[in-house]
């Protein structure tokens, strides 16, 4: 494999541990609605980088005027429905990422007659989609996990474990905790949160609590007191 195969594949493989780490860790799994489809996003590009072609626009282009306009017609399809979804749902950074890639392969691929098939195209690509995140971030401006342990801790809870709920939309969610150890739920609000929450279960003046913090308005949302 040629370094320039080798040196693009390292760096879009370190933009995708880096947006994965965001979501996982920093942002504790709320920064990606579907971080499967983004994981594929960043897959294709690696391939990419790798030398594998994997663009939508074939190596040879056409030359009959049909082929031409359908290619045109898909891209403008594709775009517009990315568009929408991004109106839409204007927290699922995946639609940002769909639109800039649109947009920005448009513009300095195809209009130029360059397929990407380069190993260099990926890593501009991927360089994008940081920056699309970080504009995401900036924008949206939700909390971290450690910003939102932070709320609680000032609000004068102590001893937090936090935990994370597979019946956030629910009314009223309860479940196990704690390695089995502990039960516990809450009522949620009725205004859900766009991004996530952040569950916690917490002490104060010796009584046990949930709290739940919204990622995206950075406020703690519920505080309720548990049963014995």
């Amino acid at each position: 494999m040629k370094k320039s195969y080798v040196f693009n594949t390292l760096i879009c493989c370190g933009c995708t541990a880096l947006i994965f780490l965001l979501h996982f860790i920093v942002y504790g799994g709320v920064l990606l609605k579907s971080p499967g489809y983004t994981g594929l996003f960043c897959a294709v590009w690696i391939a990419q980088a790798a030398g594998y072609s994997v663009t939508l626009e074939p190596k040879i282009r056409p030359h009959t005027a049909v082929r031409v306009r359908l290619w045109q017609l898909l891209y403008c399809i594709l775009l517009g429905n990315a568009l929408f979804a991004t109106i839409v749902d204007p927290y699922n950074v995946l639609c940002w990422f769909c639109v800039v890639y649109g947009v920005v392969y448009v513009i300095f691929f195809l209009r130029k007659g360059d397929n990407g098939a380069e190993p260099w195209t990926a890593t501009f690509m991927m360089l994008w989609m940081l920056l699309t995140l970080g504009a995401f971030l900036l924008i949206v401006h939700p909390i971290t996990v450690s910003q939102a342990r932070n709320l609680v801790e000032q609000a004068g809870y102590t001893d937090l474990y936090r935990f994370q709920s597979v019946d956030w939309d629910a009314i009223r969610f309860a479940q196990v905790i704690n390695n089995d150890t502990e039960i516990i739920g809450c009522t949620m609000p009725e205004e859900k949160d766009p991004l996530g929450w952040y569950g916690f279960r917490a002490f104060k003046d010796g009584e046990r609590y949930c709290v739940v913090v919204s990622a995206a308005r950075g406020q703690i949302e519920v505080q309720e007191k548990q049963g014995e």
